[in-house]
């Protein structure tokens, strides 16, 4: 597993998806529970391509199965229909090369942030010079040096949440999957971690994917958007995001788009 790149700029984000096979492919994907004794169908017909270094976000009412389909791809859920690939093979369970964060931190109170991040090494023989170095390396990346030693109650929500994907970069994964990983912060904070998490994107070079229910951030942040469906959940339209970054939120093609995707919502 390699380690994190030099730091970029937040004003200079150039890094652009390699023209690549798929890292990730998802044909046909769909599930559904069981209630009552009849089949509810959540998600119907998935089919995606993703490129390493590329950057998705799905957006959606809620309920249309979108925290379902991160399960799948990261493999908490193997009970669904059709085939999700990693590098041309099929998923078997868990694995380490995808990571996901959730929109709470999940941190462990009774452990340093330090020792929280280093527990996604937990499940890979590394020497613990090495593990040291990879826990160092992403606290700098996300500017939580000076708070290795600290607690999770001793962090803001922003600081918290910024913990928990370092603890989800440590072991270097192809995929980051992230669920409304900013959903329980303020405005202010989750505009400043939009930003922060370009620039871990950009120094990383990994695949992202997030979940989110708001359209400006998922226009901000990504290459294509795709807007999924009421229940079953299915893919109702793909936007590419062909604007420069930094992107301008004020801009008229960012709210030419903006309305586009809010539009597709309402239908």
């Amino acid at each position: 597993m390699s380690l994190a790149s030099p730091l970029a700029s937040p004003d200079a984000i150039v890094f652009q998806p390699m023209a690549l096979p798929p890292t990730l492919s998802l044909r046909g994907v769909g599930k559904q529970y069981q209630v009552d004794g009849r089949d509810l169908p959540v998600l119907r017909q998935i089919d995606i391509d993703l490129r390493r270094g590329e950057f998705l976000s799905i957006v959606g009412a809620s309920g249309c199965g979108k925290s379902t389909l991160l399960r799948l791809i990261v493999g908490l859920d193997d009970q669904f229909d059709g085939d999700i690939l990693i590098d041309g093979q099929a998923i078997q369970g868990p694995g380490g090369e995808r990571s996901i964060v959730f929109q709470d931190h999940r941190l462990f109170p009774w452990l340093t942030i330090a020792d929280n991040v280093a527990l996604g090494l937990d499940s890979f023989d590394i020497a613990a010079k090495e593990r040291d170095q990879r826990v160092a390396e992403l606290l700098e990346l996300v500017g939580l040096s000076n708070f290795a030693g600290a607690y999770p109650h001793q962090l803001s929500g922003g600081m918290a949440q910024r913990a928990a994907i370092a603890r989800a970069l440590v072991s270097d994964p192809e995929i980051l999957l992230m669920d409304e990983p900013f959903g329980a912060l303020d405005s202010l904070t989750r505009s400043y971690l939009q930003e922060e998490l370009l620039r871990i994107w950009a120094a990383r070079k990994v695949t992202a994917i997030v979940v989110t229910h708001d359209v400006e951030e998922a226009l901000f942040l990504s290459d294509t958007v795709i807007v999924m469906e009421p229940r079953p959940g299915r893919i109702q339209n793909l936007i590419h995001v062909d604007l420069p970054r930094p992107r301008d939120r004020a801009s008229p093609a960012f709210s030419a788009l903006k309305t586009k995707i809010l539009s597709t919502l309402r239908r």
